[in-house]
């Protein structure tokens, strides 16, 4: 919800930015067209797509005039050539005027450095554009803000803190500072994190859903295309996903629902009423079995499964191989899985996707984070019906905690290295699974 919200602020500038370049086209649609047609979509995605290749239209609190001139060089650069090769595909839509092309290009450049300038004022003033952070005091955080002052255009508003306030004995004074204050990024320096005995600040990157951020020196050896320097100060986000990307989010959630909606019409509108007479006929009791299990940032969700066992009060203890509450039709459809299948209104509802860390029991999820540092990083997406864990053999009953961390390796490894493509692999290896049947699954 924050991510998201942080990108619709700059929605009024992309509206500025694309409501003029229509506006002047509008004034001379002949501009780099035929008087035949008018094939403004085009434009439209080659100014896109050059856009998007350049990150034109990425707004960073380090963002400077300097930067946003290489940005458009090169944007000028992509679109222009993209431009060129469409007069070779449409002759007959589209002249090459290079008189035309310098004169949009130069009200390309005129309409950006506007929003460019009016985005800089805004952060400067107490707006929606500021975004509230808290910096550990130590000898990186203090260049650290030292390096953003003298930027001048962030629009941080700075909160510092001491030591003592990230111990784990005053965490509840920390949490309350970033409750009061609202602060959106905690900046730690990056030795502090390696210390095992802080810990326990990771774990506000889900709990508070506060973005953790590692400063490090210019010449650290961590860097990568999510590394930002302000001034000589490299700052690392901690705990990096493709999902970090709103596209993926939505691409993701897009899929989620399409997938869902085709299993919730195609099969299971006729399947629940099937399932409801096995059951029935099996044993006494509701058809589903509802329980709360933690969802994303560790929000409650009802999970919803076909009921497979003997109404009991042992909700929370997992079933193991020849559970005595396990019914005839439940072994059936635990062992194909069948017993999942509702969750897909879950799916649906966008309380759970369909690839994604499964969801645990609140006892044993309130255990693991205490034992786990990396544990709570699991949080960071919904849970799912299936997950890379489960069609890698780590599925079924949890008996050791080794069992449970070679879990999380999955999980974590999903997380930070997700592609559409790998979700489709997921979903492949289930089925085929479930066809060929597994041996932890009772």
């Amino acid at each position: 919800m924050q991510e998201s919200f942080k990108l619709l602020k700059y929605f009024p500038f992309w509206f500025f930015e694309w409501g003029s370049l229509c506006f002047f086209y509008a004034l001379s649609p002949t501009l780099l067209v035929n008087n035949n047609s008018t094939p403004f979509y085009i434009i439209i995605s080659i100014w896109a797509l050059g856009g998007i290749m350049s990150r034109f239209y990425n707004y960073e609190r380090n963002l400077t005039f300097t930067k946003q001139l290489q940005r458009f060089i090169l944007f000028t650069f992509i679109w222009g050539s993209l431009f060129f090769l469409a007069t070779l595909f449409f002759s007959d839509k589209f002249v090459w005027n290079t008189i035309s092309f310098i004169k949009l290009t130069v009200i390309i450049f005129f309409i950006k450095a506007v929003s460019i300038i009016v985005l800089f004022k805004l952060r400067k003033s107490a707006s929606l554009f500021q975004e509230n952070i808290l910096v550990y005091n130590s000898d990186s955080g203090n260049n650290f803000i030292k390096d953003v002052h003298e930027l001048k255009r962030t629009g941080f508003k700075i909160y510092e803190a001491d030591k003592t306030i990230f111990e784990e004995t005053s965490f509840d004074k920390l949490e309350k500072i970033i409750q009061e204050n609202k602060i959106q990024s905690l900046y730690v320096p990056l030795n502090m994190v390696l210390d095992g005995a802080n810990a326990h600040i990771l774990n506000l990157n889900w709990k508070k859903q506060t973005r953790i951020k590692l400063i490090t020196s210019y010449n650290s050896p961590i860097t990568g295309r999510n590394a930002q320097f302000y001034g000589l100060t490299q700052v690392v986000k901690y705990f990096v996903s493709p999902l970090d990307s709103i596209i993926y989010r939505i691409q993701k959630r897009i899929f989620d629902i399409l997938f869902s909606a085709i299993v919730i019409v195609g099969l299971l509108s006729w399947f629940i009423p099937l399932m409801a007479v096995f059951i029935w006929a099996d044993s006494k009791g509701p058809v589903f079995f509802i329980q709360k299990r933690p969802g994303r940032f560790k929000k409650p969700i009802s999970c919803i499964k076909f009921r497979s066992m003997t109404v009991n009060n042992r909700t929370e203890k997992s079933a193991s191989r020849n559970d005595t509450r396990i019914t005839r039709i439940g072994k059936f459809i635990r062992k194909k899985s069948i017993d999942e299948l509702p969750q897909f209104f879950n799916v649906f509802f966008g309380q759970m996707s369909i690839v994604g860390p499964r969801p645990n029991l609140t006892s044993q999820n309130d255990r693991y984070i205490k034992i786990f540092d990396d544990y709570s990083n699991r949080m960071y997406l919904k849970p799912g019906i299936t997950g890379l864990a489960q069609v890698s053999g780590a599925r079924g009953r949890i008996d050791t905690d080794i069992e449970m961390k070679h879990r999380v390796k999955y999980d974590i490894f999903y997380i930070c290295n997700w592609s559409f493509a790998l979700d489709i692999k997921i979903i492949i290896r289930t089925v085929l699974n479930i066809f060929r049947g597994e041996d932890k699954a009772y």
